[in-house]
């Protein structure tokens, strides 16, 4: 069974995670979608944000990619994952992105 509870010492985040999928797609499930994002990002894969409309999360995978990828209470499907840049075009690939929310460490490399 799939726990809501929010990775620890990522409170925060977790919260502002929260908010922007309620902001962009309501329903219900939040703590649970918002859970799965996080879980996703282990270290090798960070989490950068939403894209505009919530559907998708944007991951940076150390330098070497940057992914979006559908995701739902179910989970993130990695198998409907669309890369949008490799190697020395993984800065362009974030910029491409229209954002409805950025995770604070990356906002002075996107703003």
């Amino acid at each position: 069974m799939a726990s809501s509870a929010a990775p620890a010492g990522n409170t925060e985040l977790f919260d502002r995670l929260c908010a922007a999928i309620a902001r962009e797609r309501g329903g219900t499930d939040v703590y649970l979608k918002a859970a799965h994002l996080l879980r996703r990002d282990n270290g090798a894969y960070s989490l950068v944000g939403l894209e505009e409309g919530g559907e998708r999360a944007v991951y940076h995978y150390e330098g070497a990619f940057t992914s979006v990828m559908p995701f739902d209470a179910e989970g993130v499907r990695q198998d409907e994952a669309e890369t949008l840049a490799r190697n020395e075009n993984v800065r362009e690939g974030l910029h491409a992105v229209s954002y409805s929310w950025v995770r604070p460490e990356y906002r002075d490399l996107l703003g």
